[in-house]
């Protein structure tokens, strides 16, 4: 236990470190809970039922799973949400109202996330291959993703009006630095006028050209030599304190909320899974390969309730007995569920009831098993959250009676501007 304290407090200081040291603008909180789709194919996910919602363009997720928390975690899952991390203005509209859209041709790529999971093992594992290193590709994109919450159009609504007061007051600067402009930048205005009188700019002659090519020249150069003339006024005007206290205003509405969807939700998730053997490349083989999708709704006060549908293929074999392990080939399983989280839209605090049952669709003797946990997740910084589950998974694993889950990990967003 003390290993993994001091293991988190290391993880908790380098990356509030990081984040302050590498992001000097203001960033969106945008971190609600994991939502890694190769942690749930590798099966240490703190949750399969994940709502959808706005991503960050980098997470890591960390975690350790045992009885007593004596180990260092094991288990890492890393989300890339391309959109974000490669955004340009060709990727689609990013504007607030761009983003605002629940459902359209860029929910797609604004919410897709790849998803990469390695899942280490140790002596005390039943149901997995301890010579054997497991990795998973899943990626996960929502089609629709919900309503912007109250708060969130609220303070989406503030940064609005501060934006179009700053607007007002930068063309009301530039009004009057144009008003009264000292003498040596109105003469080299009127010596600007003057370049190109009494030449026939339709004339097409060598020697014409030639003259309109120099004295174009002699414009652009007056053209800069006003333009930093005027730069210097404008930065040199007193209202500029007042641009100043509107842009700290800003920043500090758009630190301070969350970026909150309610209403109908629905995403499509999918991956595949490897096992390799001897924890070698060269020695690899499908562990098992999936689909599913999550519909849910969410209420701005009472929380939301998320439904599950999954396919799960798995060439080789499956863990789905309490406590034991199940050699048959080829087996195929259907999961339904539900999920249940309580906790209002910007709340730092939530917690969570899932329950899955999972039902063979090949023939096999093997009994249908389910999964019933306990998740709660707490925002402890911007971007950083400490998750814990707790209670009864398909397999049993982790424990030491064979019965029950419990699993605590940290989660870090990065690169959350917008």
């Amino acid at each position: 236990m003390k290993k993994v304290i001091q293991f988190l407090l290391i993880v908790l200081f380098v990356g509030n470190a990081w984040s302050q040291n590498t992001n000097n603008e203001t960033e969106y909180d945008l971190l609600k809970a994991p939502v890694s789709p190769a942690s749930n194919l590798l099966g240490f996910a703190q949750s399969d039922i994940n709502k959808p919602t706005d991503v960050s363009e980098f997470m890591v997720s960390l975690q350790s799973a045992s009885d007593s928390y004596t180990s260092l975690p094991s288990n890492y899952a890393v989300d890339i949400a391309p959109f974000w991390l490669l955004k340009s203005k060709a990727l689609g509209d990013i504007t607030t109202k761009g983003l605002e859209n629940s459902y359209g041709k860029n929910v797609i790529p604004q919410s897709l996330v790849l998803s990469f999971a390695i899942k280490n093992v140790d002596s005390t594992t039943i149901n997995f291959n301890t010579n054997s290193t497991y990795a998973g590709f899943g990626l996960k994109f929502s089609i629709y993703r919900g309503d912007y919450d109250k708060t969130t159009k609220e303070k989406l609504s503030q940064i609005q009006n501060l934006q179009k007061l700053k607007l007002d007051l930068m063309q009301n600067i530039q009004d009057v630095t144009e008003e009264n402009l000292p003498l040596e930048i109105i003469e080299l205005k009127e010596k600007r006028k003057q370049i190109f009188i009494n030449v026939d700019v339709n004339d097409e002659s060598e020697d014409n050209l030639a003259l309109i090519e120099l004295l174009s020249k002699k414009a652009a150069k007056i053209d800069e030599e006003i333009e930093q003339k005027t730069a210097i006024l404008l930065n040199e005007n007193k209202t500029n304190s007042e641009l100043k206290t509107i842009d700290d205003k800003i920043k500090t509405i758009a630190s301070q909320f969350q970026l909150t969807r309610v209403g109908f939700t629905w995403d499509i998730a999918g991956g595949i899974g490897g096992e390799f053997h001897n924890k070698s490349f060269n020695q690899g083989k499908i562990y098992n390969a999936g689909v599913w999708t999550t519909l849910g709704y969410t209420t701005e006060k009472t929380g939301a309730f998320l439904g599950l549908v999954r396919y799960l293929h798995n060439p080789e074999r499956i863990f789905a007995l309490d406590n034991a392990i199940n050699d048959q080939k080829s087996v195929s399983t259907f999961d339904t569920g539900f999920r249940y989280i309580l906790g209002q839209p910007q709340a730092k605090l939530n917690a969570s009831l899932e329950a899955i049952y999972r039902s063979f669709l090949s023939e096999s003797e093997i009994d249908n098993s389910w999964r019933l946990m306990l998740n709660i997740d707490y925002a402890l910084f911007k971007n950083q959250k400490l998750t814990f589950s707790f209670g009864k998974n398909y397999d049993g694993t982790t424990t030491k009676d064979g019965n029950l889950v419990a699993a605590l990990g940290m989660v870090f967003g990065f690169g959350n501007k917008r």
